[in-house]
């Protein structure tokens, strides 16, 4: 574990990615966001050449509009499902109890309990679980950052943004370290599955004890059969 948890979630997401989310879908959000992006910063450049309802020079113009388009596609992005549609499963009851279950949960905590052994299969199937809806969050969320960084340029350069609009110059940096936290979340928790995954894999296979050999079920005494059995 020489790793920490976001640098090998990040690896993880880079080199799993393809196996869970759909190309097609990929794709289509590309193409749509960034023509989304194109049509609102060429319709930002003109209203202004011929209104300049801006007010701004004409390179913080294209700052600004350039920076406002790509928010508008980044935030975008997000109405966009890209992961691959599986069929729903069916709830099951947690094996072993809830206090099982929240014994397993904790083998993914920054420092782990010691694992027992009858535990190691429920963890590897748990962190194999974690790792699609890890992936599929992770897509979706990352362009939230961007969009708002975006966002807080675009405002600066209009001159939206100034010590006379506090809200306008303090709200896109907010917005961008609180909801980019859940992208390092995501992230975060993707890597611990992965680190979790390899240290119980490198523990010895649990066998399940032997019981007791069952008792003979036949009745004792005679076996002869009795008229009418």
């Amino acid at each position: 574990m020489s790793d920490g948890a976001f640098l090998t979630g990040l690896r993880v997401f880079r080199a799993r990615r393809h196996e869970f989310l759909e190309p097609r879908r990929t794709r289509r959000r590309t193409i749509v966001c960034g023509s989304v992006a194109v049509i609102v910063g060429a319709a930002t450049i003109v209203s202004d050449a011929m209104t300049g309802w801006l007010g701004t020079p004409l390179p913080q113009t294209i700052v600004s509009a350039v920076a406002f388009a790509v928010a508008i596609g980044c935030f975008a992005a997000l109405f966009f499902r890209t992961a691959r549609k599986l069929q729903p499963q069916r709830w099951q009851p947690y094996p072993g109890g809830w206090r099982r279950h929240e014994r397993i949960g904790q083998q993914f905590a920054a420092r782990p309990p010691e694992l027992l052994p009858e535990d190691r299969d429920e963890v590897l199937a748990r962190a194999t679980d974690t790792v699609e809806p890890a992936i599929a969050s992770a897509d979706r969320l990352r362009w939230i950052p961007f969009g708002w960084l975006a966002t807080w340029i675009g405002a600066l350069a209009s001159g939206l943004a100034s010590t006379e609009s506090l809200v306008v110059l303090l709200m896109p940096p907010v917005f961008l370290f609180l909801q980019g936290g859940s992208v390092v979340a995501t992230v975060v928790w993707l890597g611990r599955a992965e680190l979790t995954r390899r240290r119980v894999e490198a523990t010895p296979p649990w066998t399940p004890p032997v019981g007791p050999a069952a008792r003979n079920p036949d009745p004792r005494g005679s076996k002869l059969g009795l008229p009418g059995d």
